[in-house]
């Protein structure tokens, strides 16, 4: 079974794998959606749970920034364009939302510790049967939307950047091996 490692700043003592989770929260949209809206959407499109990744994205309230508050951060941008490119061309593929993510060796994994979390996070040895490699060096805002596109694409086929930085899209179930530091 292929093994990769994973960063994180959640205490998984006493967890030996990873699990989907079923949500009940919901979020109603003012005057726009229901929270029973919001749950029925969930339970459609992920009838099998989100992973953490998915409940950061998906669950979470984020509020608009700027002077019109008609902006928001361009994590949420980037996730919706992704998935929503996922949906319609690349449907065989696993959601963002649904998977743990890897980095192919320890070194990209200190790597990542620093570019995303700061330095901070414990590092731990994981497995799974399935799972995708894509560059997310394309993981960004492309200039316009037909650049956006593009970089959705080129991920999902699992195309290479010019300086690729790869992470791996595990299928569940992801086993915990061993924490590395």
């Amino acid at each position: 079974m292929p093994k990769f490692f994973h960063v994180t700043r959640t205490n998984l003592s006493g967890i030996d794998s990873f699990q989907l989770g079923q949500f009940d929260n919901s979020i109603a949209g003012e005057y726009l959606y229901s929270s029973q809206d919001f749950k029925s959407s969930i339970r459609k499109q992920y009838p099998d749970g989100i992973a953490k990744h998915g409940e950061i994205f998906l669950l979470n309230t984020f509020q608009s920034t700027g002077p019109n508050q008609g902006f928001t951060d361009n994590e949420f941008l980037i996730e919706m364009t992704f998935e929503l490119v996922r949906k319609l061309k690349f449907p065989e593929r696993n959601s963002r939302f649904t998977v743990s993510f890897g980095c192919l060796n320890l070194e990209d994994a200190k790597r990542l510790r620093e570019i995303t979390f700061d330095g901070e996070g414990e590092i731990f040895e994981v497995e799974c049967d399935r799972y995708f490699k894509a560059d997310m060096s394309f993981l960004r805002q492309g200039g316009s939307i037909i650049g956006m596109e593009i970089m959705a694409e080129k991920y999902w086929s699992g195309k290479s950047s010019g300086n690729p930085f790869w992470e791996v899209l595990m299928e569940y179930p992801v086993k915990i091996l061993n924490k590395i530091e």
